[in-house]
Formats: C-alpha cells, sequence, structure tokens
C-alpha cells in the first residue's frame, strides 16, 4: 500500500492450527503467506464465537514472532501467553481501541458468517477484506455434512452483504462467487481474482535410485478428493505387478467422509504393503515424498485452487490430474488431466509414468518452460486493489439474514479445547 493504513489480520485459525499442531491445510498455508507479508505492519485479531479482540502492536508483534517458531518449542512457548489471550477474550484486559476505517483481513473463513462478528466490523466502522478460497459446501454439498454446508453458505453471503471487498484465490473461485451473487439477488461488492502464490517449500533433497516407482498423493482423506479411485487402481497394479507394483504415498488428516477409504485400507493387507498413509508430516518429509515419486496424483473432483499440484510441477515432478478448471488454471498444459471417474483412465496413464513413458517425457519437458506462481504477484495485485476500497456504512450494508451464531463453534475455541 502506497500510504500507511491500519490494517487488522485474523490470526484465530492460526492460532488454533499452531496450537494443536495439525498438518496444515491450503488454507493455513494462505494464512502463514498474509502474516508473513503483513506482520510488519498488522495488528492481530482473535475471535471466539464472532466476538474480535484486537491485539496492540507489542502484542501482535510477540504472536507473530511465536507463530514463526519451528518444531515443537511453539506449545511450550505458546503456553506463557495463553492465559493473557483467555484473559483479553474475557474482557478482563482490553487489546487497543481499534482503529476507525482500518483494513481488516480475513483469509482463513473464520466466523465471518456470525451476526455478532458482522456486527463488530460495522460497529467499528471498519473495511472488511474477507478471502473467499471455494464455494465447494455449497456447489458439492454431497461431499460435506449438512452444518458445514449451513455455515460456508453463510460464509459466502455474509461477505457479499458486509464486505468491503472480496478476494478470491483463483479466476475459477471469482467467477463461482460472481454467479453465485447473481443466482441470489445479491449486490457484488468489488472482487479481486488473484492467484496464490507458490508456498516456500524445503530445499528438494538429493536422492537415492529407487528400488520400485512411487507416486504421491497430498490431501486431506475425504470423499471430495477420490482417494477410493487410486485405491482401486492399486488394487490392480498390485494383481498385476505382484511385487514389482509401485508404492503409493497417501499424505493428508482424516477428513469428512473418510470412514470409507479408511475401512478398505485397513481390511486389506495386500493394499498396506504397498500403499503408506500418513497423517502428519513435515513440509521437509512432503518435499521428500513428492520429490521421490514418479508423479503427484489428484483425482480430486472439486477443488478451489490445488497447492499440492503448484507444488509438486515447482519441484519438477509431473501432475496426474482430475480435469477441473482451476487444475488447467494453475498448471497449464504441464498435468495430464483425466476425469476424476474413469479409474481405466488413471490405471493406463500410471502404468505409462512408472516407467519413462511418451507421456510423462511430454511433462518433463514441459515442466522447462513452466513457471510457479508468485506471492510477489499476489500481493502486488492485493496491495494496489487495497487502496480502492471505500467504507461500507452500515446504513449502505444489507440486511443480515440467516443467522449461524447458535450452531457456531469458532477455530480458536475448538484448536485450545
Amino acid at each position: 500500500m502506497t500510504t500507511a493504513q491500519p490494517l487488522l489480520l485474523d490470526c484465530t485459525r492460526m492460532i488454533a492450527r499452531y496450537w494443536s499442531g495439525a498438518m496444515p491445510t491450503g488454507i493455513d498455508r494462505v494464512a502463514d503467506a498474509y502474516r508473513t507479508h503483513f506482520a510488519a505492519r498488522a495488528q492481530a485479531v482473535i475471535q471466539v464465537r464472532g466476538r474480535a479482540r484486537v491485539m496492540t502492536r507489542a502484542q501482535s508483534e510477540r504472536l507473530f514472532a511465536l507463530l514463526d517458531t519451528p518444531g515443537g518449542a511453539l506449545r511450550q512457548r505458546f503456553a506463557s501467553l495463553a492465559s493473557g489471550f483467555a484473559a483479553l477474550m474475557d474482557g478482563e484486559a482490553r487489546g487497543v481501541g481499534t482503529p476507525p476505517g482500518a483494513l481488516y483481513l480475513n483469509v482463513t473463513h473464520t466466523d465471518f458468517d456470525l451476526d455478532r462478528h458482522i456486527a463488530w466490523v460495522r460497529s467499528e466502522n471498519l473495511r472488511p477484506v474477507y478471502l473467499l478460497h471455494d464455494l465447494i459446501p455449497i456447489e458439492h454439498p454431497q461431499f460435506t455434512t449438512p452444518q458445514k454446508v449451513n455455515r460456508h453458505n453463510g460464509r459466502v453471503r455474509r461477505a457479499l452483504e458486509a464486505a468491503s471487498g472480496i478476494i478470491a484465490n483463483s479466476r475459477v473461485t471469482a467467477s463461482a462467487i460472481t454467479a453465485f451473487a447473481r443466482s441470489e439477488g445479491l449486490a457484488l461488492p468489488p472482487i479481486l481474482g488473484a492467484p496464490l502464490g507458490s508456498p516456500r517449500l524445503p530445499e528438494r533433497p538429493a536422492l537415492a535410485a529407487m528400488e520400485r516407482a512411487s507416486f504421491v498423493c497430498v490431501s486431506t482423506i475425504e470423499q471430495r478428493k477420490n482417494h477410493m479411485l487410486l485405491l482401486n487402481v492399486w488394487q490392480r497394479l498390485i494383481a498385476r505387478y505382484g511385487e514389482s507394483a509401485p508404492r503409493l504415498v497417501l499424505i493428508g488428516r482424516w477428513g469428512v467422509g473418510s470412514q470409507a477409504v479408511r475401512q478398505r485400507y485397513l481390511s486389506d493387507p495386500q493394499l498396506r504393503r504397498f500403499v503408506t498413509i500418513h497423517t502428519g508430516c513435515t513440509d521437509a518429509e512432503v518435499v521428500q515424498h513428492v520429490s521421490a515419486a514418479r508423479a503427484l496424483l489428484a483425482p480430486s473432483r472439486a477443488e478451489g485452487f490445488g497447492l499440492p499440484v503448484v507444488e509438486a510441477l515447482s519441484l519438477g515432478v509431473p501432475v496426474i490430474a482430475s480435469d477441473l478448471p482451476v487444475f488447467r488454471e494453475v498448471g497449464g498444459t504441464v498435468p495430464t488431466f483425466l476425469a476424476p471417474d474413469a479409474p481405466e483412465e488413471w490405471l493406463r496413464v500410471i502404468k505409462d509414468f512408472m516407467t519413462d513413458g511418451a507421456e510423462r517425457s511430454r511433462q518433463m519437458a514441459a515442466l522447462a518452460a513452466w513457471s510457479a506462481p508468485d506471492w510477489r504477484d499476489h500481493f502486488g495485485l492485493v496491495e494496489e486493489w487495497l487502496e480502492t476500497l471505500p467504507v461500507r456504512r452500515a446504513a449502505d450494508c444489507a440486511p443480515l439474514v440467516a443467522a449461524n451464531d447458535t450452531a457456531a463453534r469458532s477455530d480458536l475455541a475448538r484448536g485450545l479445547a
């Protein structure tokens, strides 16, 4: 930004995730990038069920430094601040007055579906900016729970009703938000489609020759991600190649609708010999697994962006992915795109990738001309766009509907429970 503007950054999910030690998702990586970029001038905001507190700059600096602490030291150091955060949220300590007209950034889908949150934003005359990562629970409710559909519907509606601006993580997501607003008869605030940058990953390790081919899938294990297709393909690969069958590494925590995958995996000793599941990996371990793979597999049925695809291509690793518009947006012409419901095609292509077949060789050649998206480009767009945003006065905002307060449990409360 060319002028100094008060800026508030919501850190609720960051605190909850670091406290719990959970493996980061794509949203968490975006949150880390925003914290890194804005930490030098931002004040942290913490919410519990939509009740927000603004931390002073000194408190914020301590928190940002803490969130950059690597490894197991974080929880111990965080414990020394936890009582202060609890007092802040209980009203025993009052951070600092909210700067009128400040920009408020919430990039983690945290609690902006709640009446109490929107009331705070309006009463403090803030310019709220929300980053929407996808509309998947609305567009594909079959892949999640009714409660998650309800909450995400509330987030999107509240963002449209109250935001000074909305950032979309891709052009595909920006188009989906625009279409939703039109279909629901809702006014569309300024919207910016700003593709995300490539995560800063540990250096690719030197790899020894592999005994047999391996493939990797990095994503939360849930119904939408289509892991069952991979298990079916691997069962056939094992039957065809026996001990020479390739290895499959699944990296991601268990998510919504994962029971069938878990049961199938645990009930089949043969699968367990050739398929390994890691529900918690460091970034260095993820890089090691991806770098060693013949290809990253991304058979998802719906995505808002697809950071694992970007990460793999950034490491020079080919990608076999579902033919989704957003995968084409981020991967260009490099990946091999297949229908997510075509197991025969996945089997055929994976066989080709076990050796340096024609399609894998094409990707390796195409990777030389592929350039990873850069966070500098993302924040260049964001900074310029933020300068243009007006304050939305309460009188100009749409009335609130479909409150979610009674059903909500905040990220912070859930993470620290």
